[in-house]
């Protein structure tokens, strides 16, 4: 009887063969799958809605016809609510002139009649000539006011005409002379008239106690060029143009020198802050959506960020959607709007830096 022969030894070549053809297989199939189910739960889930961060808008309009002046402001620059960023001049320089050649000239004939009055009628006269003396210098500040503005814009059109050397430097510097000049004028003009002021204030009108007084007529005709040249002042002086919001400058509708109507914008502001969050569920509604419901937020940057809002408002009605949701959630935009949805406000989570106008997918946690 023979002995048992030695088992022949497997090489570990053909062992790993055999484990990666049989075995293998299976475990990058059990691996890859649950790649794919943790990833769809937690990345791919679809999103209950596609919210929007909004952010408040303002535009500025003007408050009557006339020509935009001395906009400084550019294309996404921040500015704060109250701040300055140009002026309307509500009427052309060739208005403001006549309106206030005409004021001057009523003012000329009603000082002339003051000259053929008695020593004891001038003394009761005193107040009215000096008021209607400033009331002539106050013509004289709104013209050089106007002027001053129309230097200006010219100074800023032709300040950027003179960098790209489109204008030369004798041409510029005459132009900047001639704001100069004016500036100095209205800076002079301006104390004059806060001179005379006072002393128009501590005279009171003569009184009819035996003296002459001015007759009842003239008094009322000096009252009413007062109050024409205190309207010409208001409506044929420039109107500064005052940012409704702290936000950036998105728009700008007009250009320095360009008539605009009432009410016609002249440019867009966007906050620089998200306020909130708007959604719209389409019907049939998934979810009967209440206030303080939670939601997921995760946005569409790389890598992608997640926190946890709640709703905060829900509206009654259905509304139209707005077509950058409709292109997010891949549906047909219309000139006339057919989709509708109801409205829904989330709050915005504080560690979350969203810009206006970004796209969020939100996922109902609160069943």
């Amino acid at each position: 009887m023979t002995a048992p022969l030695d088992p022949v030894p497997t090489p570990p070549a053909h062992r790993w063969r055999q484990v990666r053809m049989q075995y293998l297989p299976l475990v990058a199939f059990a691996l890859a799958l649950g790649a794919v189910a943790v990833l769809w739960t937690q990345w791919v889930a679809p999103p209950t809605l596609i919210g929007e961060a909004e952010a408040d808008r303002a535009e500025l309009r003007a408050a009557a016809p006339g020509t935009v002046t001395g906009l400084n402001v550019s294309l996404f620059q921040a500015v704060t609510a109250g701040q300055v960023v140009g002026y309307l001049q509500p009427q052309p320089p060739a208005v403001l002139e006549a309106s206030l050649a005409v004021i001057r000239a009523e003012i000329d004939v009603m000082r002339a009649t003051l000259d053929p009055v008695s020593g004891q009628q001038r003394v009761a006269l005193d107040r009215e000539r000096l008021q209607l003396d400033w009331m002539g210098k106050r013509v004289e500040l709104a013209a050089l006011r106007g002027q001053l503005l129309q230097a200006e814009t010219t100074l800023a059109r032709t300040a950027a005409l003179h960098q790209t050397k489109m204008v030369t430097d004798e041409r510029f510097d005459e132009i900047r002379n001639t704001r100069d000049a004016l500036l100095a004028q209205v800076k002079a003009q301006s104390e004059l008239v806060e001179q005379l002021e006072p002393g128009i204030r501590r005279l009171s009108p003569a009184e009819a106690d035996g003296k002459v007084s001015v007759t009842q007529g003239l008094r009322a005709a000096i009252q009413q060029k007062e109050s024409e040249l205190r309207l010409a002042e208001t409506q044929l002086g420039p109107q500064p143009l005052l940012a409704p919001i702290d936000g950036i400058v998105t728009q700008s509708f007009r250009r320095n020198g360009e008539a605009v109507a009432t009410a016609e914008p002249i440019l867009a502001l966007t906050g620089a802050q998200v306020n909130r969050i708007t959604g719209f569920l389409r019907p049939p509604l998934p979810l009967d959506p209440q206030r303080g419901a939670r939601f997921e937020l995760r946005t569409r940057t790389q890598p992608r960020r997640a926190a946890v809002t709640a709703i905060t408002q829900v509206g009654h009605p259905f509304e139209p959607v707005p077509p950058t949701l409709l292109a997010a959630m891949h549906l047909p935009v219309a000139a006339q709007p057919t989709d509708l949805g109801l409205r829904i406000q989330f709050s915005v989570p504080a560690n979350l830096a969203l810009r206006p106008g970004e796209l969020v997918d939100l996922i109902a946690l609160d069943p």
